[in-house]
């Protein structure tokens, strides 16, 4: 991942979640591994997803976001797809999400894929109820 694609993944990520902690192009850079991406023809990020080990048994896919101008255009479902595929690849049965309650196009993408609201809360570092989602990966 070049400097410049790190960059754009923060700042897309920046812009498209109400964050307690900004993301940086150094802490994408870090962690560069966990990130999954999707290119446009002028070399631009039109969405990006984070996908960590959090159990033996679980990955978190976090903050999946899609540029504006790529919205409607299968980039959400296609990063849904690569993310719960890496999970499985790192050996997770589940897949869990978060989404502030509200986010009506991330409930219904996530929902769309499979995934089931389990749990809500209350975030007092954003102000934000967020809702769990999880997904079997594995029968």
């Amino acid at each position: 991942m070049t400097r410049n694609v790190a960059e754009q993944i923060a700042t897309l990520l920046n812009t498209q979640n109400q964050l307690a902690v900004p993301y940086t192009a150094e802490t994408i850079l870090e962690h560069e591994d966990r990130y999954l991406f999707r290119l446009g023809e002028d070399s631009s990020v039109l969405g990006a997803v984070e996908v960590k080990r959090v159990q033996w048994y679980q990955c978190e896919i976090d903050h999946l976001s899609v540029d504006p101008s790529a919205k409607r255009q299968g980039v959400g479902t296609m990063l849904v797809k690569a993310a719960e595929d890496r999970a499985k690849q790192l050996g997770a049965r589940i897949a869990q999400c978060t989404i502030r309650v509200g986010n009506l196009e991330s409930e219904g993408l996530f929902k769309k894929n499979g995934y089931a609201l389990t749990a809500t809360f209350f975030n007092a570092g954003t102000g934000n109820r967020v809702g769990v989602y999880q997904k079997v990966l594995s029968p």
